[in-house]
Parts: C-alpha cells; sequence; structure tokens
C-alpha cells in the first residue's frame, strides 16, 4: 500500500467517523452549575480541614469534620446524577 492511499484511507475513515455525544456542551442550567462549584469547593476544605485536624489534632474530631463535607459531595452527587 503506498503513502496516498494509505492517507486515503485515513480521511475517509476520519470522515465517516460517528460523533461523541459527550463533547457537546455542558448542559446544566448556570444555576445548577454554580451550585455544584460552590458543594465542591466546601467539600474541598472540608476534606483538607479534616486531614490536617487528624494528624495534627485529633482522630475524632476529624472524622465528624470529614462526614459533614462528605454530606456536601453527596448533595452535589445528587444534583449531577438527577440533573436538577
Amino acid at each position: 500500500m503506498t503513502e496516498e492511499e494509505l492517507q486515503k484511507n485515513v480521511d475517509e475513515a476520519m470522515a465517516n467517523r460517528p460523533k461523541r455525544h459527550n463533547l457537546e456542551p455542558f448542559r446544566d442550567s448556570s444555576r445548577t452549575r454554580k451550585l455544584r462549584f460552590w458543594l465542591n469547593v466546601i467539600f474541598m476544605i472540608g476534606a483538607i480541614a479534616g486531614l490536617i485536624i487528624y494528624f495534627k489534632v485529633d482522630h475524632d474530631t476529624a472524622k465528624y469534620v470529614l462526614i459533614i463535607s462528605l454530606v456536601f459531595k453527596f448533595v452535589e452527587l445528587f444534583l449531577r446524577i438527577f440533573k436538577i
């Protein structure tokens, strides 16, 4: 197979490939997106604080901080899965 034939086959394959639906624009409303963003920020701050508390202060207190931060993550997950 020559280089021209190979390039022609590649061009045909690229032209006939199916479109990927996961590249469509993000469909969440801006209100939900902002809410999910802030829920993620609260979760990340809580998780980092929980780890710092775990290693520096007290294990029991850190567990409560981590559980509370997980509540925010589960709310964000619920909003993302059910596309509210």
